[in-house]
């Protein structure tokens, strides 16, 4: 109920505060009236600007202007006396008239009191005139007629009707019809000179609309304009411009801007500009031209001394004449050209003899002056007949920007971008030389002088006629940069090829490249059919973390040319595959005075070279053998290089010197001729070189006349010769060789002889003994152990496991510096089997049958180890081998070489004597059959105290002294006890069950006896039965002390028990 009271309550309270609020809020305001008094409504209030009561006057915002004397506002635009103007386009005077009455803003007349006047803020009139004085402010020449101008429209169109009541078009206050054109109303400046100039009229003319100004001056035509800008002027186009007679800039420091919506079409002619500073801004430029107004140079623009900026310009720039003579644009003396913000530049088309897109000449430039820059812009240049840009002394630096170069250089000698003598710069930019770039004889798609490209930049030079990219002195591809070479050289396979780091030297000149990759950069110089993928003529370094592919190119994958010197340093990557060759150094076939060429691969540094189709690395000192040393080719420790899969040879070593240092890895397997192959050379492989030539279809090694090979580790193994050769299916010796104990030279297979070593006539060859462990390979071998060198000479083959009469095994001895003809293979001479048996005799238990028996075999050759069990049955290591046999077992030891000595020797067996003669066996492995030895165990009987192989037993004291264990008390009591004589009973039957047959079983005391001497392992059986009597025995006063106990737990159980049933009643 209280409730309810509540919200009634309250509900009358908010009741009757609203309801005041809401009439109050409804109340029309009596004070709200217009300068008459009337009221007004709401919609009324939007027309009133300042005050909504015209009995107050506000203060103006602008002050008045005054002029002889009399108090003028705004609105006298003729600067006469009356007040009877408005301004054109501004019908709303910003100050009160003060001199004729107290009209209010709305009275257009200046009367005193009409109403009629228009409100303020609504210049288009919406009821004509009532009667002479009331006019409105569309009427403009205040009659009573109604030739007022139309709503929407202040700005009057029609010639004024008479003297003093000109309008606001009517500038020079009379009837003529010279007012301003429509659309700029509002002079900026009265004129001085004469009453009826407009601001147009500032240059004499009364009939050409302006075309453009320099701040509040306007001309008509931009030639003037420029004549008449001053330094530091900016002419501003207020129209599109086409000019046919080229523009003129004579040292001028000055900037014309489109304002972002205008353009400047130049025909025919273009631009001369001399000792100035030239800026385009925020406009359109097109220029068709192929000549420039000082007809000097045969270009369509020239620049000399000059620098042209293009500022946020959309440019182009076309030749309009074909095959015209003369650059797009030619600069001169120390001219510079910048593209900025935005702008985007075309070029194309000049196709004239000799002509380029952009063309500085370097004899009329001083050292190190002028300059191109592009930044945030784009510059396409393409179709020109030499280069698209030709900046031969510039520096051309682009930042955050794209150049695009394509078709050019088309007709011979030419470029996409040459600039010789200059440096190119990329900054977070992009340069694209493609779509046959150079079509001629010679040339790049871009060639600089010094090259520098940045982390976050990429160069693609690709599919030009010639040569992809050229680079000289002091150029570098920084880390992270990528640099794409593809494709190029398609007009002169004789020629560069992807990228070339260029040098020249002539009588009286030096051009010297030199290029280093950055660690992280990437370079991929594929698919070229000119010379080379990567072509170095004078200095490339290749830093740890770079990589570089010179893959898939038609003929050189990686050139180190004459001179040259290539560093490929620790952890640099290099892939040089699937080339006519793939590495291939001709340093030394220079000028042999200054030569001083080499190819250097660093430690750590990974190089393949497979797969090409001749050579996987190529070392050559050009034909210039006088001088072999000239040419250096260096395979440092920790280096790893493979040259696999070769369609010619692995190494080709061509009159240079050829060093594989120690700790280096190697590869020269699976070519299709040599492995290896020292052709008038120095080939060097040192100490501890991981040097793997395999598997070679002509030869692994090969050393030719006047070559020297050195030899000190390595495999050569599992290499071939046809017919065509046919001989030293290994090493094909014809000069000098030296092969130390270290190297792995076997299982090779020649056509006619030498399946290892084929040593020349004439040729000098040193040599050790075979390894250990060698062991042939099988067909068309055998799997035997390899013993030495054997005689292979093609009438005398080697054979060991012929008929007799084939068999031809002629061991050589290893020789130091030997001179002559010499055919080896390592292999092996006859060969024997030994077999040996294990035989048991005795009374033998099943469980005998599993005893091993252990065997020594010792060979009298402590070389001979094998990896497994493969060749002869059992591992051996350093002429050792064990084995075990079982009784009846045997083992046949096959491919023993025959000949050689053996001892066999039986380790002790417990509980087993040996019954031959001696425990050690020996003899000779026989030639071509079987040696059989048979070692004889007997089990020892019960009856033999003494076993031989077990000397140490006898010697055990403890065995007489087990009878003292009945000598304790409780011994005499067992036979008290009924159980016991049952138990001895049992025992005894066990015990003849468990041995029958062997002793009588009416002697039971003679069969414990001889149980615990001859077979002391029974003993611990009669032990355990005496400790099982003594422990299971029990006493009386025990049992009694038990029973007791017992019987007090229930006494106190039952009196508990009691107690507390009485306690409970």
């Amino acid at each position: 109920m209280k409730k309810r009271w509540f919200v009634v309550i309250l509900t009358i309270g908010l009741l009757l505060h609203v309801l005041p609020l809401s009439v109050l809020a409804l109340s029309p305001d009596p004070t709200i009236t217009d300068s008459d008094g009337t009221l007004l409504g709401w919609s009324d209030l939007s027309t009133v600007p300042y005050s909504l009561d015209d009995s107050q006057e506000q203060e103006p915002p602008v002050p008045d202007l005054s002029e002889t004397g009399s108090e003028k506002s705004l609105a006298d635009a003729d600067r006469d006396e009356a007040t009877d103007d408005l301004p054109a386009g501004n019908p709303t005077p910003k100050t009160l008239d003060k001199g004729s009455g107290d009209d209010n803003l709305a009275d257009a007349d200046r009367d005193k009191a009409a109403a009629d006047d228009l409100p303020a803020g609504n210049p288009t009139p919406k009821t004509l005139d009532k009667g002479p004085g009331d006019d409105d402010l569309a009427d403009a020449d205040r009659d009573e007629a109604t030739d007022d101008l139309p709503a929407g429209n202040p700005t009057p169109k029609t010639l004024d009707k008479g003297p003093g009541d000109d309008d606001l078009a009517d500038a020079d206050r009379d009837e003529a019809t010279d007012d301003l054109p429509a659309g700029n109303p509002t002079p900026k400046t009265p004129d001085e000179e004469s009453d009826d100039d407009d601001p147009a009229d500032d240059d004499g003319s009364t009939t050409t609309p302006p075309v453009c100004k320099i701040g509040d001056i306007y001309y008509s035509t931009l030639d003037e304009a420029i004549s008449m800008a001053i330094p530091g002027d900016q002419i501003d186009l207020l129209k599109n411009i086409e000019l046919d007679e080229g523009l003129t800039f004579d040292n001028k420091t000055l900037t014309i801007s489109g304002g972002g919506t205008h353009k400047l079409t130049l025909k025919g002619i273009g631009i001369y500009a001399s000792g100035s500073n030239i800026t385009f801004e925020n406009l359109t430029l097109h220029i068709y031209a192929h000549i420039h107004p000082n007809q000097n140079g045969g270009a369509a623009n020239l620049i000399t001394s000059t620098n042209l900026r293009l500022d946020d310009v959309n440019f182009e720039l076309i030749s309009d004449t074909p095959n015209a003579n003369g650059a797009g644009l030619y600069m001169e003396r120390g001219s510079n050209l910048y593209l900025d913000n935005g702008t985007y530049a075309v070029i194309r088309d000049f196709n004239g003899y000799d002509a380029s897109g952009i063309y500085a000449e370097q004899t009329n430039y001083d050292p190190n002056e002028g300059k191109i820059e592009i930044n945030s812009s784009y510059l396409e240049v393409t179709g020109c007949y030499h280069a698209g840009l030709l900046i031969d002394p510039l520096d051309l630096t682009l930042t955050s920007s794209e150049v695009v170069l394509e078709k050019n250089g088309c007709h011979g000698y030419g470029f996409g971008l040459a600039c010789y003598d200059g440096k190119v710069t990329l900054l977070s930019s992009t340069i694209k030389a493609t779509e046959n770039n150079t079509g001629g004889s010679y040339g790049f798609g871009v060639f600089a002088g010094e090259l520098e490209v940045d982390g976050d930049s990429t160069l693609i030079a690709s599919d030009n006629g010639v040569g992809g990219l050229g680079v000289g002195a002091e150029s570098v591809i920084c880390g992270g940069a990528k640099v794409f070479c593809e494709r190029n050289g398609a007009s002169d396979p004789g020629c560069a090829g992807g990228l070339v780091v260029h040098a020249e030297h002539y009588d009286d000149s030096t051009y010297e490249g030199k290029l280093t990759i950055e660690s992280g950069a990437y370079v991929y110089a594929c698919n070229n059919v000119g010379l080379a993928g990567l072509l170095n003529e004078w200095i490339l370094n290749i830093e740890s973390g770079a990589t570089v592919i010179v893959d898939g190119n038609s003929q050189l994958g990686f050139a180190n040319s004459f001179d040259a010197r290539t560093t490929i340093k620790s952890g640099a990557n290099v892939s040089a595959n699937n080339n006519l060759y793939g590495i291939y150094n001709y340093a030394g076939g220079g000028d042999l005075s200054v030569a001083t060429g080499f190819f250097l691969i660093e430690g750590g540094a990974h190089v393949t070279a497979n797969n090409n189709r001749s050579c996987g690395i190529f070392n050559t000192v050009y034909d210039n053998f006088d001088t072999p040393a000239d040419d250096y080719f260096t395979i440092q420790s920790g280096a790893v290089i493979s040259a696999d899969g070769n369609g010619g040879h692995g190494i080709y070593n061509d009159g240079g010197i050829f060093t594989v240092e120690t700790g280096a890895i190697v590869s020269a397997c699976n070519n299709g001729y040599y492995g290896i192959f020292n052709n008038k050379g120095t080939f060097t492989v040192e100490n501890g070189v991981d040097l793997q030539v395999e598997y070679n279809k002509e030869s692994g090694v090969v050393n030719v006349e006047n070559s020297k090979l050195t030899l000190l580790s390595g495999c050569v193994r599992y290499n071939t010769t046809n017919d065509l050769y046919g001989y030293g299916g290994g090493l094909r010796n014809y000069g000098e060789a030296t092969l130390s104990d270290d190297v792995q030279l076997y299982n090779n297979h020649a056509a006619k002889g030498g399946d290892d070593i084929e040593n020349g006539a004439t040729a000098t060859i040193t040599f050790g003994p075979t390894g250990r462990g060698w062991e042939l390979d099988g067909d068309p071998d055998c799997y035997d152990f390899i013993t030495g060198w054997y005689d292979d000479y093609e009438t005398t083959r080697w054979n060991a496991h012929g008929d007799e009469a084939d068999l031809h095994m002629v061991l050589v001895a290893p020789v130091n510096s030997y001179t002559g003809p010499l055919s080896l293979k390592a292999a092996h001479g006859s060969i024997g089997s030994l077999t040996v048996c294990k035989e048991t005799l005795g009374e033998l238990l099943p469980s005998d049958y599993d005893t091993a028996f252990t065997f020594e075999l010792t060979l009298d050759d402590d070389t001979i180890t094998t990896i497994d069990d493969k060749w002869c049955g059992v591992p051996f290591k350093n002429g050792k081998a064990s084995f075990t046999l079982k009784s009846g077992e045997s083992i046949t030891l096959s491919n023993l070489p025959a000949g050689i000595g053996y001892t066999i020797t039986e380790t002790a067996q417990d509980g087993w004597t040996l019954l031959n003669l001696n425990p050690a066996e020996t003899g000779v492995v026989p030639q071509n059959d079987t040696a059989k030895v048979v070692f004889t165990n007997l089990k020892n009987s019960p009856d033999t105290p003494y076993v031989p192989v077990v000397p140490v037993d006898p010697e055990t004291p403890e065995i007489p002294e087990e009878p003292e264990g009945p000598e304790t008390p409780e011994t005499p009591e067992e036979p008290e006890e009924p159980e016991i004589p049952e138990e001895t009973e049992e025992t005894e039957e066990t015990e003849e069950t468990e041995a029958p047959g062997e002793l009588p079983a009416e002697e039971p005391a003679q069969t414990d006896t001889s149980a615990s001497l001859a077979q002391p392992e029974e003993t611990p059986t009669q032990n355990t039965t005496t400790v099982t009597l003594i422990q299971t025995g029990t006493t009386d006063w025990l049992a009694a002390v038990l029973l007791i106990f017992g019987i007090g737990l229930l006494v106190c159980g039952w009196f508990f028990d009691r107690k507390q049933r009485a306690a409970k009643h």
